[in-house]
């Protein structure tokens, strides 16, 4: 069974990159041209018979045959079998498509990139977290936004330094550590460095190596309050982005 699951994929695979050759109107030596590879050598990788290419090749036949995300996404499930590495800097190539899907969510909901930059929101976050807290540092940051907009964690956000600062300070910790050659996450530690309230939970950390999951967050709003649970949805089609929604638990009668 494992062999023919192999050779089905194979297969798969060689239809699959045939026919995005043919809409980008390349030929096999052209591609091999351009990865640097022989004739041969591009001939094996998409007959299937090239054993975990690396990304760097993949990446760049994604590129040579502009794949979409979705695309790039088959391509890696066909040669290594996971999901590709998020693209730095990746952006939405379909603005409108991703509004749309935000804008059937009758809650607040945002999609957010790697440093929690918001890409795209509807009109429910906007109306909320936008107006009550304006971003003025560029494209709005919902990090930025929580940890740091006095009129959101005053007004808005119910039990703010357990509920919600915490855990999105240990996100900002865990950023740190993942990319720690990245210019986001420093910059915003220098900010909190000088909030004295924000601070002072920056600073706990150290000694609260267990952060637990909040179930339901207070969140003080007449329509989606009293209390929300923030529900995380990782596109499949699109590496490095994820949807927040703010869905009430116990909306108010």
């Amino acid at each position: 069974m494992a062999v023919q699951s192999a050779i089905k994929t194979r297969g798969e695979l060689q239809v699959f990159l045939h026919r995005c050759r043919e809409r980008a109107g390349v030929s096999q030596e052209d591609v091999a041209k351009q990865l640097h590879l022989s004739p041969r050598g591009y001939w094996n990788l998409e007959q299937g018979r090239i054993r975990n290419p690396s990304a760097a090749v993949l990446d760049e036949l994604a590129r040579l045959l502009e794949l979409s995300p979705d695309e790039r996404w088959r391509l890696y499930m066909l040669t290594v079998r996971h999901d590709p590495p998020p693209l730095d800097g990746a952006t939405l190539d379909e603005q409108s498509t991703w509004a749309d899907l935000l804008s059937m969510q009758a809650c607040p909901a945002v999609i957010i990139d790697q440093a929690w930059q918001v890409v795209s929101a509807n009109g429910a976050y906007q109306s909320i977290f936008h107006a009550v807290a304006p971003d003025r540092h560029g494209r709005a940051n919902l990090l930025r936004q929580v940890l740091l907009a006095p009129r959101l964690r005053d007004t808005l956000l119910g039990d703010w330094d357990e509920a919600w600062a915490t855990p999105l300070l240990n996100d900002l910790r865990t950023a740190c550590e993942v990319y720690p050659d990245a210019e986001w996450p420093k910059a915003l530690v220098r900010n909190v460095a000088l909030d004295p309230r924000v601070h002072r939970l920056w600073t706990q950390l150290s000694t609260r190596p267990l952060i637990r999951p909040v179930p339901a967050r207070p969140f003080r709003h007449r329509v989606w309050g009293p209390r929300v649970t923030v529900v995380e949805t990782v596109p499949r089609y699109l590496a490095g982005y994820k949807i927040l929604s703010f869905v009430p638990t116990d909306r108010h009668r």
